[in-house]
């Protein structure tokens, strides 16, 4: 009888330890769900992403830096954070930030509209590979978060001012 209560004391304590580590001390991952759309303005390379930021561990992450770089065209250098905006499509009242720190609480989303600028200039209704790449204090080093088709504008659109895009073949925009 001693031995069966003391392996029940044990599995109790393991349990309740586990339990405890799972639900308010495990460090997650970040997960990010492949966008949707876009704005592009091709002046100067800029790239405006709406991204959506799940942690599935129960610890809060800070995403201290994001960059894209283009898996298929390896000497593109990658397109780098350069702001967080209110809104993809550009008006009088989009607020802007420069590219901030954000926390992702634990088992939580964060919705971030994140601007790229980089040297690059893609055929207009063309695929390509990109990946969106975190930094995640306290690390410094290059995570990659999630790798995505990323569509080029049709043809014939205007590159001169931000336009919004369906992230989709040109025949589907």
């Amino acid at each position: 009888m001693g031995i069966a209560a003391l392996a029940v004391a044990v599995l109790a304590l393991l349990f309740t330890v586990g339990s405890f580590w799972w639900l308010y001390t495990r460090r997650g991952s970040l997960e990010v769900a492949r966008p949707g759309t876009y704005a592009y303005a091709a002046s100067t390379l800029r790239l405006r992403v709406p991204l959506a930021f799940y942690n599935t561990g129960a610890r809060a992450l800070i995403v201290s830096d994001l960059r894209v770089a283009v898996v298929d065209d390896s000497a593109c250098p990658p397109l780098l954070w350069l702001a967080v905006v209110s809104k993809l499509l550009p008006d009088g009242r989009n607020a802007r930030d420069y590219s901030t720190p954000f926390a992702v609480q634990g088992r939580a989303t964060r919705e971030v509209v994140a601007e790229f600028e980089g040297f690059w200039c893609p055929l207009l209704g063309t695929k390509h590979r990109m990946r969106l790449e975190a930094k995640l204090h306290p690390d410094d080093s290059w995570l990659d978060i999630v790798d995505f088709d990323w569509w080029a504008p049709p043809p014939g659109a205007s590159m001169g001012q931000y336009i919004t895009y369906r992230n989709a073949p040109p025949e589907e925009q």
